[in-house]
């Protein structure tokens, strides 16, 4: 079983001293959400409260690892969880003061939310019958959780261009979705094929064979070799186009795949890398081969049996997956799933990417007990994996860039199809796999459903209306995934009888062309006196807005930059060191070093040589780094001339390296640094001239440097007045704004253009 890596543990502490610096106000909210969120700590929608998002490799869990998650999630939260598609479970209304709390008490039994967010490898997911499917190749969960533990071992896996996703799924049937993640593996025969550069969300792809047969000695080398090459040429300035498979189309896939072969034999080359794959499941004990026999007094456990009961590869045991309805979930429930372990002591949870949960290792005789259980828990539990085991997301319940309230709709498709559907429609539809997101973001998966839904927001009638895109033809098969294609828009209120129409009228085969004859009969929108409820999403009872919806992420991408470029540095020196003082690394150390701070002076280097030349100007000659490094562009040049001895040079590279440490140690959360030696005096502003009104064109620039631009730009400005921005259309004017409102500047304004936005700010502090 999953055992945290020793880095883990030991970074606690530095997690619970920010923490208690921005509890104390040294530290704003913009600073402290770059620390939190690569620990897996989301703000809710509203910044007041917390989720976090805990780790479970593989999805498995033991009784008293589920038992503690309730226990915390009680102690320390209001007790509302999510099981989400990547198999973690979320807990739900963190006070900011508890998420130390929640990793101190869950540290004990293996549970972390460390990596749950931000640009780390994420939960790595695996087929969740894993060591129990009589369909397997490989036991994948043993390789789970061995690799989880090696990457968060390492730095680079905590600062990545952007998250990084694995998947193990144990044979062809693809049950982990290999095809759609920035790395799969799949199960063939005691050896696995690869695949790379899938992905969903913005610009969804299917990842492609990289290398058709690996051997599970060789997988830690794989990963590390593609992680390796991400880290090294991913895109670290624009947060919406550095995903893996974004690197791969911008350069090639024959390109990719070079970089990936030369890494992969230096790797091997150099270092040696052994995953722990001790087999964690406990033994099960033979049992005489036993059938499960119906109940003719209890209708309810004979569908149990048939819907949600298979039997393991193991003799005589079986397993009960619960449909949990989206993935919701509360404290009770799982600490009395857990006391099923009394009572059976070799049983394991696991948690899928339906957001359900299986109960494993079930003895054929003590199945009607953990029936009884079940029933006495859960009030909606039969039909797991049909059509009415459909998945949400959290959307705008909580999500800060939730748009619709998707799992409320969610519960009305459920509601609608159990009223209209038998068990005949239930078991024609098998296949059939329904999938909703309340915004273009894939948490819910929808790239992959065979019918499913994304959130969007339009104008009718001068009012905001909740719409969903409609996407149809999803199918899961590794590199020959086919990725549900998006056939029009509807509005939320007629998404329920949308679905109930075409599931109702389905005869052998789901068509577009029927899709799309129901989206001309659905796609009316009313005036607002004729039917008010279009212009209410489900859930609420206020007409729709986009109140809340909130990102302001800028100021954590500035951190994500800076902490990028210093690993990268820490990493080449490392490496100039193993090589014999390799003056590359050398240089590239020098270089990233450089760069790392320039991103909180709004400057986007374009080479190596400005790196250095603009250091120079933003850090030497205001006084904030040391002048012993006064000459470090000469330095740079003599450098790339091979005029510098090999260890002169790794001695230069490496007291800088330390310097630019300590510089960024002393900023402030408003990214302002103590000044060493006042070469420069800013011009005063008088106190008495009027309030102006600057223009600043930001267009064309990538997040976050518009921010830092613009929040540099502010500060030339006195209290009052008025900053004019002009913005791009996405990212910029989603996230600039209100990055700009979270550091107490007041927005006035926000007025679209005819290709982008003009942000009135009007300067509060």
């Amino acid at each position: 079983m999953f055992k945290l890596p020793k880095k883990v543990l030991n970074d606690i502490p530095k997690y619970d001293e920010y923490l208690k610096k921005f509890l104390s106000g040294e530290l704003k909210d913009t600073f402290f959400r770059g620390v939190r969120v690569p620990w897996g700590f989301y703000s809710q929608r509203g910044g007041k409260i917390l989720m976090s998002r805990l780790r479970i490799p593989a999805g498995i869990l033991t009784p008293q690892q589920l038992k503690a998650i309730g226990e915390a999630a009680e102690k320390f939260a209001n007790g509302k969880l999510h099981i989400t598609t990547r198999q973690d479970i979320q807990i739900h209304n963190v006070p900011f003061e508890n998420s130390i709390k929640i990793i101190e008490y869950l540290k004990d039994y293996n549970i972390f939310p460390r990596g749950g967010g931000g640009n780390t490898v994420r939960n790595i997911t695996g087929c969740y019958l894993s060591g129990i499917c009589p369909y397997e190749k490989i036991e994948v969960y043993r390789i789970v959780c061995g690799l989880t533990e090696y990457l968060l071992s390492l730095d680079e896996s905590l600062n990545l261009p952007r998250k990084f996703k694995i998947a193990f799924s144990g044979c062809q049937k693809d049950c982990c979705f290999a095809g759609v993640n920035d790395v799969g593996f799949v199960g063939i025969d005691g050896y696995f094929k690869v695949l790379c550069g899938g992905g969903m969300g913005a610009k969804s792809a299917v990842g492609k064979v990289i290398e058709e047969k690996v051997e599970i000695e060789e997988v830690g080398y794989v990963v590390k070799s593609i992680m390796n090459v991400f880290n090294k040429y991913g895109d670290r300035k624009n947060r919406h186009h550095n995903r893996l498979r974004f690197l791969i189309q911008d350069i090639s896939w024959e390109k990719f795949v070079e970089l990936y072969k030369e890494e992969l034999k230096k790797l091997k080359d150099t270092e040696y890398i052994s995953l722990r794959l001790e087999n964690g499941l406990s033994s099960l004990p033979q049992l005489q081969y036993g059938n499960l026999i119906g109940c003719s007094e209890d209708n309810v456990y004979n569908l149990f049996l048939k819907y949600n009961t298979t039997e393991q590869k193991q003799k005589g045991y079986y397993f009960a997956q619960i449909r949990v309805p989206l993935g919701e979930v509360n404290v009770q429930q799982l600490i009395s799933l857990s006391e099923i372990g009394s009572e059976i002591p070799y049983l394991i949870f696991r948690t899928t990417q339906r957001q359900n949960i299986v109960v494993s290792n079930i003895p054929y005789n003590k199945m009607f007990y953990v029936y009884e259980k079940i029933k006495s828990i859960f009030n909606d539990f039969l039909y797991p994996e049909t059509v009415l085991d459909v998945v949400s997301c959290k959307a705008a319940t909580t999500c800060n860039l939730g748009i619709c309230n998707a799992i409320d709709m969610a519960k009305e498709i459920i509601k609608e199809l159990s009223t209209k559907i038998n068990l005949d429609t239930i078991d024609k539809l098998k296949n059939i796999r329904i999938n909703i997101n309340g915004c273009p973001n894939a948490c819910g998966q929808h790239p992959i459903g065979t019918i499913s839904f994304s959130g969007l927001a339009r104008k009718v009638y001068d009012r905001t209306v909740p719409f969903y895109k409609i996407h149809f033809g999803g199918e899961i098969n590794a590199e020959n995934t086919k990725l549900a294609q998006e056939v029009g828009i509807v509005p939320a209120r007629v998404v329920p009888k949308l679905v109930s129409e075409l599931i109702i009228d389905f005869n052998d085969k789901l068509e577009v062309s029927t899709v799309s004859e129901l989206i001309k009969k659905y796609s009316f929108v009313p005036q607002y006196d004729e039917d008010k409820s279009f212009y209410f999403d489900w859930g609420k009872d206020t007409e729709f807005s986009l109140d809340g919806l909130s990102q302001g992420e800028c100021g954590a991408g500035v951190i994500d930059m800076i902490e990028s470029d210093l690993e990268s540095a820490k990493q080449s020196l490392l490496k100039a060191k193993d090589k014999n003082f390799e003056i590359q690394e050398i240089k590239n150390a020098l270089v990233y070093s450089a760069r790392a701070l320039l991103v909180v002076k709004g400057v986007d280097t374009k080479d190596e040589k400005e790196a250095v030349t603009f250091f120079v100007e933003k850090f030497i000659m205001t006084g904030i780094c040391d002048t012993r490094f006064e000459n470090i562009v000469e330095f740079y040049e003599n450098l790339v001339s091979g005029k510098i001895q090999k260890e002169d040079a790794y001695k230069f590279a490496s007291d800088f390296y330390n310097e630019i440490k300590n510089i960024y140690s002393s900023m402030d959360s408003n990214f302002n640094f103590p000044i060493r030696d006042e070469r420069s005096q800013k011009q005063t502003i008088s106190a008495t001239a009027q309030p102006s009104t600057v223009v600043y064109d930001l267009r064309g620039t990538p997040c976050p440097i518009n921010y830092v631009k613009a929040k540099l730009k502010l500060e030339e400005l006195q209290v009052g007045d008025i900053l004019e921005i002009y913005l791009d259309d996405g990212a910029p004017i989603q996230n600039v704004p209100k990055s700009l409102q979270n550091d107490g500047q007041e927005i006035l304004e926000i007025k679209q253009e005819q290709n982008f936005f003009k942000v009135l700010v009007k300067k509060k502090v």
